[in-house]
């Protein structure tokens, strides 16, 4: 998480490292725990490092334990962070992809980031208008 979440240190996130309380697996930023160290934006960055993190399990644990295969993003643009970090994030999330042949799946209204050997674009069918 603290690899992905470098990048954006001082904007969006907050300048300090995550660390796991080994006891009862409560997450910290800094010596706070992270729901109450972070304000809205870097709460979803830090739930995206989270995300980002299970794609590479695969590589920190034995072939015993099942890991995710699969990643599902809900429509990150939508989530308050600037347009500019989340297609950081999602460009991140294909080489991520890449690199532990997993799958993200994003929804998303605005077309991701040009990247034709790991981003393919699976338009709707259908567009259903907002409630």
């Amino acid at each position: 998480m603290n690899r992905f979440l470098e990048e954006f240190r001082g904007n969006p996130w907050v300048d300090r490292d995550v660390s796991i309380r080994d006891s009862d697996l409560t997450f910290y930023v800094g010596t706070r725990p992270w729901d109450q160290a972070l304000g809205a934006e870097a709460k979803v960055l830090f739930f995206l490092a989270y995300s980002y993190a299970t794609l590479f399990l695969q590589h920190d644990l034995d072939d015993e334990c099942a890991f995710p295969g699969l990643l599902l993003l809900d429509n990150p643009y939508q989530q308050g962070i600037d347009e500019n970090v989340v297609r950081r994030v999602l460009h991140m999330f294909a080489q991520a992809a890449s690199e532990t042949r997993t799958q993200v799946i994003s929804t998303q209204a605005l077309t991701p980031p040009a990247s034709p050997e790991t981003i393919r674009v699976i338009p709707m069918p259908r567009v259903y208008a907002a409630p």
